[in-house]
């Protein structure tokens, strides 16, 4: 989900003339395999378990809206704790911080060409002690501008050469944890930021300050692409994200280039947690896998298979592909147990403190569920008292 947070999955066709080519199918070895570590078959059926909680433990807030500060179906949330709301539209460049209560402290956007703007908001990360907003901006400028609260510029300084950066996320006081999504180009280079993604850069200067000893033999890229043999000029790509979750202090890392799933504490220590099967390289039988939350006793996390054959019968007919429905797992951080989950906690984006999760909720999707009649407690009155193009209401649950 960000970070270290959240997981979307989405599918597209397009004209591509890219194609998966046989070397892509090798196995790798696994980096970091422990013995005796737990096996967790993707494709089996757990014995079902209702993790819903009941309305007293949420918390909705509107966000305010205001003539200048709409923030659009773009919006994401980013960064939630006891005093402040962060979140970004990433299309159009802006920035947005509200208190915890939603009212608007400030709004900014600096997209543009000076030295002092970025071109594209990459990932965001909000120094609450510091009151400093970084902003990467890797497309074009591989650069991380750093703001005030109110949007003025601070400094700038580039990431390390050869970066990729797909995410940042802030890791203590003087340092940010950066990671470098896969380059094909950059494969065959023996690039660094490629086989070691993950790597801790200051806050001040940008200047690498250690790097995480997990490497990967081979990348796999965030897009899939699926070659249609009967129109070679035309494919059908599935783009994946899922790098883990910042819960707290901790991060679950669960690089879509390894079967191995880790917990990264403070320290820096890495402690393997389980290995997935069928594997992440298995390209006949394509599972993603994505973080959605950790409490203090669960790991949740959302898996979706994907069938070329369907994928493919539905390019063909003309219709929209489409990935099919997931499912979500629960394992039992103390006992090794694991749980198909039926209901689930509201996951999403988990607070400063790892105590709360939060997620937005479409004002236009709660009016509509109000008129049908499916909203109740909490926030059916919250729905009662917004209106269809306001801002998002954030539903924050309090997890343990």
């Amino acid at each position: 989900m960000k970070r270290i947070c959240l997981l979307l999955l989405t599918i597209c066709c397009f004209f591509n003339y890219a194609y998966i080519n046989a070397e892509e199918k090798t196995q790798p070895l696994i980096p970091i395999v422990s013995q005796g570590l737990p096996i967790i078959d993707l494709t089996k059926n757990y014995p079902e378990k209702d993790f819903s909680l009941d309305d007293a433990k949420k918390e909705y807030i509107p966000l305010e809206t205001t003539n200048k500060v709409l923030c659009d179906r773009d919006f994401m949330l980013e960064y939630i704790s006891d005093k402040y709301i962060v979140g970004k539209n990433r299309s159009r460049g802006d920035v947005f911080i509200f208190g915890r209560n939603g009212k608007v402290i400030s709004r900014f956007n600096n997209k543009g060409q000076s030295g002092k703007e970025y071109l594209h908001i990459t990932s965001i990360v909000f120094d609450e002690k510091k009151q400093e907003i970084f902003i990467a901006d890797h497309l074009l400028k591989n650069q991380c501008l750093v703001y005030s609260i109110d949007g003025n510029f601070l400094r700038k300084f580039n990431f390390p050469a050869d970066s990729w950066i797909v995410e940042i996320y802030d890791f203590d006081e003087q340092s940010l944890l950066i990671y470098n999504g896969h380059r094909k180009d950059l494969d065959d280079k023996n690039i660094i930021n490629q086989k070691k993604p993950y790597l801790f850069i200051s806050k001040k200067d940008g200047s690498v300050v250690s790097r995480l000893e997990l490497s990967f033999p081979k990348r796999i890229s965030d897009s899939y692409v699926l070659e249609v043999k009967e129109d070679e000029s035309r494919s059908i790509r599935i783009k994946v994200g899922s790098y883990g979750i910042k819960y707290g202090n901790e991060y679950i890392i669960a690089d879509r280039s390894c079967d191995t799933v880790f917990l990264m504490t403070r320290d820096k220590k890495l402690t393997p947690l389980f290995i997935r099967t069928p594997s992440c390289f298995n390209e006949k039988k394509l599972i993603t896998m994505g973080i959605n939350l950790k409490t203090d006793q669960f790991l949740f996390f959302g898996t979706v298979t994907y069938e070329w054959s369907e994928l493919i019968s539905q390019y063909k007919r003309g219709q929209q592909v489409s990935p099919p429905p997931g499912k979500e797992f629960a394992y039992n951080l103390q006992t090794g147990e694991i749980f198909s989950v039926t209901k689930g906690v509201s996951f999403g984006l988990c607070d400063a403190n790892g105590k709360i999760a939060a997620r937005q909720r479409r004002a236009s999707r709660l009016i509509n569920d109000l008129k049908e009649g499916k909203l109740e407690g909490k926030i059916k009155q919250v729905a009662q008292i917004i209106n269809e193009d306001d801002n998002d209401v954030v539903e924050i649950t309090k997890i343990k």
